[in-house]
């Protein structure tokens, strides 16, 4: 792979992006609910009679934040990558780029690697925000906050190669809700075994169609899962087969490894 031009279409993808007014209004909403969060951060309330302090309050909603903003960025990557593909063989950018000494493989990683930085980027910009929001506010210290955003990427990750390569046999928003009803079923699958490990409710665990669906289907749920425990510095125990970080990295180099076959036999004039 020639580096440069793998940078190249980075810097290219990003700035198409930039150009792109949806973006500006999605990362403007997401600023605005980050903060309206502030007044969550100050004082004390009541709960049942008891007194909850700021730095609680201000623990959990960092928490839930942390949460919402990682969905958030995910759904994000797949509405930037939906049309990703499509639009640059209309407006005939593919066919210029690849009339250069520009191999395919290059092109389509440096167009991935481009939405997830774009991507990604602004979901730790929103989860510095919140951490930030709770140094200020409480004075108290997430140590793993940022790592655990970190963790998210995958996800995100995950997303952007799986819309694109559904946009290449599907239509756009058909790839997109393909894409984000997987991740619906993901929280119903993962939440399930979650809340099974805590009430120690036992699970069958024969090798049925149904037990090896819920082990392959991607852990997107579940990696938000070992996130807040990281951010909880609690053990992440679950009775999930896969770890859920693991099994988004091997689908998401089978879906690039599908993407890039498919790419590859199509007619680019």
């Amino acid at each position: 792979m020639n580096f440069k031009n793998y940078l190249t279409i980075v810097k290219f993808t990003i700035s198409d992006e930039l150009h792109n007014k949806s973006f500006y209004v999605m990362a403007g909403i997401g600023m605005l609910l980050v903060f309206m969060l502030r007044g969550c951060f100050n004082g004390n309330v009541q709960v049942n009679g008891q007194s909850v302090n700021a730095l609680d309050i201000g623990y959990w909603t960092s928490i839930v934040a942390f949460n919402l903003i990682a969905v958030a960025g995910m759904m994000i990557s797949v509405l930037l990558s939906m049309r990703l593909l499509k639009r640059d063989r209309e407006y005939g950018m593919a066919t210029v780029i690849l009339s250069k000494p520009v191999r395919r493989t290059e092109y389509m990683t440096g167009k991935i690697s481009g939405i997830w930085m774009l991507s990604y980027g602004f979901t730790l910009l929103l989860h510095i925000c919140v951490y930030i929001l709770m140094l200020v506010k409480t004075g108290g210290r997430i140590p793993f906050f940022i790592p655990a955003s970190l963790v998210t990427s995958i996800g995100v990750l995950f997303a952007i190669v799986l819309v694109m390569f559904l946009s290449t046999i599907l239509p756009d928003v058909i790839a997109a809700l393909t894409t984000i009803g997987s991740g619906a079923v993901s929280i119903a699958i993962d939440s399930f075994t979650m809340i099974a490990d805590k009430a120690n409710i036992n699970v069958d665990t024969s090798m049925s169609a149904g037990t090896v669906i819920a082990i392959i289907w991607p852990k997107v749920a579940a990696l938000l899962f070992f996130a807040t425990s990281l951010i909880r510095e609690q053990p992440f125990l679950t009775k999930i087969p896969v770890h859920p970080v693991i099994n988004l990295l091997v689908l998401t180099v089978a879906a690039g490894a599908l993407l890039l076959w498919k790419f590859s036999q199509e007619e680019i004039a």
